[in-house]
């Protein structure tokens, strides 16, 4: 670690112990901690070895989308270019040291792509012309390991900054992005990562509820199906669509591309929202640069009314323009969110039942050539969260964290170079802290205190003015641990 680098200041230190636990005969009883039953461990005889109640993750299983815009018959693949990138977190990250073996792979189809050699490194690749794209992580680099894809264009009828991370599959999951319009399409990326076909149900519900019935697809092994959702809901304005997998986890995206006559609008590539809740957080979105505009969903069979509040660095925003948004049942509204000085901005919607939720900023003249960014709803952090970032030329990226409902601390720490650099982060209730990411190959924050809930959004820009670029992704957690159950000999 670099010492220079290092931006913490004085804490009182924290201890992380495991405990060791043996195994006593070849055949085990593994049975969770109940308050009545049998105690097997008095019943054998033996006394009960103290077993830690975490270990290090040893698998890590994620999927990137790889290009987007191929792999639907009967329409012209499309060439983005761009690449992925993969990175390992440093030792600190980690309870206790990682030792042995391990492996960090990127693959597209059968194809080795690269390799991470070793803790923290960083490896990047070309993106496959088709295909899903890997990352899997095993033994000792399993831990903290983090990945993303990215691309970006500026072709008359092609322009955006598209930036998706690799994540792990899902059983039911939101996307809200799209939009109505001749040239306004979007494409559904399903994928798994397993080794038996999934089958999906999707269904795009609209202003007024679902636009038709679900759509089956069925997911090949280790394969990718995509979906062209103009044909069933071509018309819908305000599209928000949901993925239900049975037989295994999908990896899913949304892809919206905008042409309007022949000027590009802009391209952004949607992950799953935060499952639908009463409390909403699109922890980073991009305001007060053209039309911003929040899409709410929901999922329930009752009517959502949704209240809307702006997280500045200073606390909520104060405006008079209308921040209530009602949602009919299994349908979709929109609200336009107030004016504000240029910069980025915390979301945060509160509503009196479950909904899912998403940001979208146009940022510049709507009459010329842009690019749209769509900021979903994030996770709260309870343990660590974060991102690899790709070695884009000409793109800058920050980071925001955002405490809510509480205050929050955080351990960041980047990768520069290389080195290590990290720095603690103390957050009071409803407010936000933006961290410039110049020169990092990843990102990782580790909640370590507090009574908030912690979330990040990150954004990644290219250019200025009429030729900004735009996207913008959640702070994933990532798998640094995994339970232990407990064991005992039999009698």
């Amino acid at each position: 670690m670099s010492r220079l680098a290092r931006l913490r200041p004085a804490v009182p230190a924290v201890s992380r112990v495991v405990l060791g636990g043996g195994v006593a005969a070849a055949l085990v009883w593994v049975a969770a901690t109940h308050g009545e039953g049998l105690d097997l461990a008095a019943a054998s005889g033996a006394q009960e070895a103290p077993v830690a109640p975490t270990s290090l993750a040893t698998s890590i299983d994620t999927m990137c989308p790889g290009n987007e815009l191929s792999g639907i018959s009967g329409i012209d693949d499309v060439s983005v270019g761009g690449t992925v990138a993969a990175v390992t977190g440093p030792e600190s990250l980690l309870p206790v040291p990682a030792t042995g073996p391990g492996t960090a792979r990127v693959t597209g189809g059968s194809a080795r792509l690269t390799d991470v050699p070793s803790r923290p490194g960083a490896a990047s690749a070309a993106l496959p012309r088709s295909g899903p794209v890997a990352l899997r992580a095993t033994g000792s680099l399993a831990p903290a390991v983090v990945g993303m894809q990215e691309w970006s264009s500026t072709r008359s009828d092609l322009r955006g900054l598209v930036t998706t991370p690799c994540l792990a599959a899902g059983t039911d999951l939101w996307l809200l992005g799209g939009g109505a319009g001749a040239g306004r399409q979007e494409r559904l990326v399903l994928v798994n990562p397993g080794g038996n076909p999934v089958t999906a149900d999707v269904t795009v519900h609209g202003a007024a509820g679902p636009v038709a019935p679900a759509r089956t697809e069925t997911v090949p092994p280790g394969g990718r199906v995509t979906l062209l959702l103009d044909a069933v809901a071509g018309e819908e304005a305000t599209p928000a669509v949901h993925v239900v997998a049975d037989g295994g986890g999908l990896h899913a995206t949304l892809t919206d591309t905008w042409l309007v006559g022949s000027t590009p609008r802009g391209a952004e590539t949607v992950v799953p929202a935060d499952p639908p809740s009463t409390v909403q957080v699109v922890p980073a979105a991009v305001l007060g640069s053209g039309r911003t505009t929040l899409r709410v969903v929901s999922p329930s069979g009752e009517d959502a009314v949704a209240s809307v509040t702006l997280l500045g660095r200073d606390g909520p925003v104060a405006t008079t323009d209308d921040t209530v948004v009602t949602v009919p049942a299994e349908g979709v509204g929109e609200l336009a969110l107030p004016a504000v000085p240029p910069g980025a901005y915390s979301v945060v919607v509160r509503s009196d039942v479950p909904v899912a939720a998403a940001v979208l900023s146009t940022p510049g003249d709507a009459a010329a050539a842009g690019d749209i960014g769509w900021a979903v709803s994030a996770p709260a952090l309870s343990g660590v969260g974060g991102a690899a970032l790709p070695a884009t030329p000409g793109v800058s990226r920050s980071l925001r964290l955002v405490s809510t409902g509480g205050a929050s601390t955080a351990e960041l720490t980047l990768v520069v170079g290389g080195d290590e650099r990290t720095r603690t982060v103390s957050l009071l209730a409803d407010r936000a802290v933006d961290v410039d990411l110049a020169g990092a190959s990843a990102v990782w924050v580790e909640r370590t205190g507090g009574s908030g809930s912690l979330r990040g959004g990150l954004t990644s820009v290219s250019g200025s003015g009429a030729a900004l670029l735009l996207s913008e992704v959640p702070l994933e957690p990532v798998a640094v641990t995994s339970p232990v159950s407990r064991a005992f000999p039999l009698p």
